[in-house]
């Protein structure tokens, strides 16, 4: 019996590119190109599978990465959103400043907040 468990979204770029997987309390992993976990996340998942598409651009993928965590979320513009990102040519982690994030919810019509 495990009585705590813990799902994991784990992003990277190796030699086969970048790659998404979800782990589960059981230690399954499973591949995705765009997914959420916790609450309301089939609600998001769906969202994400309707609006992904392969080959998007960082700036697209940002934005719909916002709208997505605004979909159903309470509290509503990126006060909340911290950002990471990883660019496939060099596989540098780097942070998105605020300053970035309120260029991407402008662009998608969202708050700035």
């Amino acid at each position: 019996v495990r009585p705590f468990g813990v799902a994991l979204i784990i992003a990277g770029v190796d030699r086969k590119g970048t790659r998404i997987f979800v782990t589960d309390p059981s230690g399954t992993y499973v591949p995705y190109s765009a997914v959420a976990i916790g609450g309301n996340s089939d609600e998001v998942t769906d969202f994400l599978e309707k609006n992904y598409k392969e080959g998007m651009s960082m700036d697209d993928t940002i934005s719909l990465a916002i709208s997505a965590i605004n979909l159903k979320s309470d509290e509503k513009g990126i006060k909340h959103i911290r950002m990471s990102k990883i660019k496939s040519d060099t596989k540098q982690f780097e942070k998105v400043s605020n300053e970035e994030l309120k260029k991407y919810a402008q662009a998608v019509g969202g708050s700035s907040q």
